[in-house]
């Protein structure tokens, strides 16, 4: 059975969003009832606290009567202890949550204001309670006061009431509107669980038609690399085929041209054994660059790398390319800004690249201009092997285009120079195969600068044996 992430995620949530939702619900109702308890202590400490200043106004006052009857139990000490205790009762008054009832009821406060007053008026007399008259003094003192302290007390009572009332209210608002919130959250919940159920299906249903177009893309993919290799594979077969008769075709029009066994008669018959000659060697090059492309294409060309002088190569090359129609009154120089370099490379390889861009050079180049052939290190090491020209030249886009198989910068150069547009993309693959990267600087007019930039890894020692 194949489970499904998205589902158990979705279940997943819609389990702990009812679970939280129980839990907030229950959390809220024993905060509320621990906070409703606290709140009707404090009122019970309120409504004690002045209910016990009272109590003890009048055991004060009773002690002090009973005082001034002979042979009572009530002597000095507990008199006073008395109005300690009374006085005790009056910072209460006067702090904790009587202060909030005292505040909130003016004339309350200028009650306690007024028994502390008292207390301070009393506290002489108390320490002379055993004089005469005194105690009558004390006693007229207390008398005013007594009524004043029950309408405290009864305040107080009533203020508690009332605000157990309002906080009852409160907590019920409160109630609701937690209730509110509890709901807008199953609501919102389930909301999202069933966006995620749509939205689920529509992933699945563009998963369908991803999954389908990918298979589609490989299939195609799959027949195009397969009709890639049967074009790989033909070109390099139909190249070898033709290679055979040409070799035949060229020789022995080159007998016939050479008149190598004798006169052929006719003089016509030999510029047309010359012109055979010509198509032939321009039709092996075509097959040449068709079988090295199609090696390139597949990926299986194979190098045969060697160490070398780089001078030397460059220099048999052109020696080479000075015997061929393209160079009759043109001048090759070769410069370099220091010594040669040894490099690790594929001779043949070099060679052809170097031969196929001096072609080019050539081709592109009216015959009066010269074409140069240079050699330097670049910053990061890397040898570049350049060829200069001062011929048609090429815009920047058409120098990104032109390494593109089979293509010429302008369809009226395929009228007029001979070619078929592999040469670059030949040099391209080559130098690839070398790890190295062809480039080209070129602009309309001024010719073109065409660099094989070797990488720094293939750069190699002198061969001593050889040099010396």
């Amino acid at each position: 059975m194949i489970v499904n992430p998205l589902q158990v995620i979705k279940s997943t949530l819609a389990i702990s969003i009812v679970i939280f939702t129980v839990a907030g619900i229950s959390v809220s109702f024993t905060v509320f009832d621990r906070q409703k308890a606290l709140r009707e202590v404090a009122r019970y400490n309120m409504v004690w606290a002045v209910s016990q200043s009272t109590a003890e106004f009048y055991r004060f006052e009773q002690r002090v009567a009973a005082y001034a009857v002979p042979d009572s139990a009530v002597d000095k000490d507990e008199a006073q202890l008395r109005f300690d205790i009374l006085r005790n009762r009056l910072e209460v008054l006067r702090h904790g949550d009587v202060r909030e009832f005292t505040e909130a009821k003016p004339e309350q406060r200028e009650t306690v204001e007024a028994f502390g007053r008292l207390l301070s008026e009393l506290e002489p007399l108390m320490q002379s309670i055993d004089r005469p008259g005194t105690i009558p003094r004390i006693l007229a003192a207390l008398k005013p006061f007594e009524g004043k302290l029950a309408r405290l007390a009864a305040g107080a009572n009533e203020y508690g009431s009332d605000l157990t009332g309002a906080d009852q209210q409160r907590l019920l608002q409160l109630h609701w509107l937690f209730s509110g919130i509890a709901a807008a959250l199953v609501v919102c919940g389930l909301a999202f669980i069933i966006l995620l159920f749509f939205q689920n299906r529509l992933l699945t249903k563009a998963y369908e038609e991803l999954t389908g177009l990918a298979d589609e893309l490989r299939a195609a993919k799959d027949a195009a690399d397969a009709a890639s290799d049967a074009k790989s594979r033909f070109l390099a077969t139909i190249s070898h085929e033709l290679r055979t008769p040409l070799n035949a075709v060229i020789g022995f029009s080159q007998i016939i041209a050479e008149e190598t066994f004798g006169p052929v008669g006719q003089a016509a018959y030999r510029d047309y054994a010359g012109d055979i000659l010509h198509s032939g060697q321009h039709m092996l090059e075509l097959v040449d660059d068709i079988l090295i492309m199609a090696r390139l294409d597949a990926g299986r060309y194979e190098l045969d790398l060697v160490r070398l002088e780089l001078r030397e190569t460059v220099d048999r090359t052109i020696n080479m390319f000075r015997g061929t129609k393209q160079t009759e009154g043109r001048s090759i120089t070769v410069a370099s800004d220091g010594a040669w370099p040894w490099i690790e490379a594929d001779e043949r390889a070099i060679r052809q690249m170097l031969l196929n861009l001096l072609s080019n050079a050539a081709k592109f180049s009216e015959p009066d201009t010269s074409i140069e052939v240079q050699c330097r290190f670049s910053s990061d090491g890397e040898v570049v092997l350049t060829v200069a020209d001062h011929g048609i030249g090429m815009t920047s886009q058409e120098a990104a285009q032109v390494v593109n198989a089979f293509y010429q910068a302008d369809s009226r150069i395929a009228r007029r120079y001979e070619g078929t547009g592999l040469g670059l993309s030949i040099v391209s693959g080559l130098m690839g195969c070398h790890g190295g990267r062809l480039t080209i600087d070129s602009e309309p007019g001024l010719g073109s600068r065409i660099s094989l930039i070797f990488p720094a890894g293939l750069v190699r020692t002198p061969d001593l044996i050889k040099v010396a």
